[in-house]
């Protein structure tokens, strides 16, 4: 499911009725996502996509010691596989860490190795976690906050497609200034609260 629908984007552009310039308004919406996603410190999923929708990430952690563990994308719907392996092979079932022994904190970010865990504490070293997982948000999820950035955005991209690559418009003699087609201050500041604290290694 989009950030926004193309219905919620129309209602920010008071020029548009019908439903006829939905297709680009989907367009912008998607690429609102990508562009915002990049902005706030979303990293690669697995398929490739720079998106804050929900997705699989395999993040490469160096073993942090101690018994909390904390990933990049946020906020995390489910863990598919945690695997803490100094020989880096990740493939053996003695490596792999139960779903049992750990407790997930989703909106932080945080795998927390529960106290009667097999392992009492993550390793130490050099990319010695590989962890899956799938983080961001869906429909249900999407902050309004969020929501209302990506229907400011993609109403001043849609009204200013006539003027891409230009910084200013002369008419009778005058000279305007136009504002640039990226991200608006405002989006920016609806978008600051939730920014990622990037540690990503690929």
């Amino acid at each position: 499911m989009a950030v926004v629908t193309a219905a919620e984007a129309r209602a920010y552009i008071p020029t548009l009725s019908g439903d006829g310039e939905d297709a680009t308004l989907n367009t912008l919406i998607s690429r609102f996502d990508a562009v915002a996603a990049g902005f706030m410190g979303y990293p690669k999923q697995s398929s490739g996509a720079v998106s804050m929708e929900s997705g699989t990430y395999v993040e490469h952690l160096d073993g942090p010691g101690g018994r909390e563990l904390t990933v990049t994308a946020k906020p995390v719907v489910s863990i598919t596989s945690v695997y803490d392996d100094p020989d880096l092979d990740y493939t053996d079932s003695a490596d792999l860490i139960a779903a049992s022994d750990y407790t997930l904190y989703g909106h932080e970010g945080r795998v927390v190795l529960d106290y009667n865990a097999t392992d009492a504490s993550w390793s130490v070293g050099n990319r010695h976690i590989k962890i899956t997982y799938v983080a961001g948000y869906t429909g249900g999820t999407m902050p309004k906050a969020i929501q209302h950035a990506a229907c400011l955005q993609v109403a001043h991209w849609y009204q200013g497609r006539s003027h891409i690559g230009r910084t200013n418009l002369s008419s009778q003699g005058q000279t305007v200034a136009l504002q640039t087609l990226e991200l608006l201050p405002e989006v920016k500041k609806a978008l600051q609260p939730y920014v990622l604290a990037t540690s990503w290694v690929g």
